[in-house]
């Protein structure tokens, strides 16, 4: 999925680190039809290939299970960006938005482009500003944001609020999903789940504050804070 997504994105200048041509493309009739028509080819008509199961035992009997009705999905960060175009395969399709507090994730990003660079990797424009990571992030927040009042099956849930009682909000989703899972397997996938704990944000610069204080409001309707001492 990771592979078909990039490979459009590049088709179009885009990619996952610059969604905007992309998505400036894909707000368009010719666009969007352009972007149907390319899934619709990657499919060939058997959506299991996609899902990368290999010819050997465990493969075939995956894909046994799926053409049995078996409930199932996938997790891939872009698809927030091409679920639109997803929806005119699978229009009762459950679409769960897992948000995160988005300076947590900007600094994420940043930190893994600064391993690869000094692992000698090329350098990836942008993403060793930090400001940058934080626009990209609520770039595929405001994505989710659009799909929301789009369709009817959507569920947005606070990575946080999925840390601080597991057991409980995975309940609810396995509601949500129209899965009926054992307490068993509740209490396994809880335990996958790393706890909650204040975030360690590091020292900013004014510098950085400012730039960081332009995407202030959206962060706050996100219902996260900025975790700066000084006044705007």
């Amino acid at each position: 999925m990771q592979r078909l997504h990039d490979q459009y994105l590049q088709g179009v200048g885009a990619a996952w680190h610059n969604p905007g041509p992309f998505l400036d493309w894909g707000s368009t009739a010719e666009g969007a039809r352009h972007c149907v028509e390319y899934l619709q080819r990657q499919m060939g008509g058997k959506f299991d290939a996609l899902l990368g199961y290999r010819n050997n035992l465990r493969g075939w009997w995956r894909r046994l299970r799926l053409r049995s009705g078996i409930a199932w999905g996938w997790k891939e960060p872009r698809t927030t960006l091409f679920a639109p175009f997803w929806l005119q395969f699978f229009p009762d399709a459950l679409l769960l938005d897992v948000v995160r507090h988005p300076l947590a994730v900007a600094m994420s990003i940043r930190q893994r482009e600064l391993k690869f660079r000094a692992a000698g990797d090329v350098p990836t424009p942008g993403l060793d500003q930090l400001d940058y990571c934080l626009r990209l992030a609520l770039t595929y927040v405001e994505a989710g944001d659009r799909m929301a009042g789009r369709v009817p099956n959507y569920r947005r849930i606070h990575f946080e609020t999925l840390q601080e009682d597991p057991e409980t909000a995975l309940g609810h989703l396995a509601t949500f999903c129209h899965l009926q899972p054992t307490d068993a397997q509740i209490k396994k996938a809880a335990r996958s789940i790393r706890p909650s704990s204040p975030p360690a944000w590091p020292g900013f610069s004014e510098q950085d504050e400012q730039k960081l204080r332009a995407s202030q409001t959206m962060i706050n309707k996100l219902g996260y804070e900025l975790p700066f001492t000084r006044k705007a």
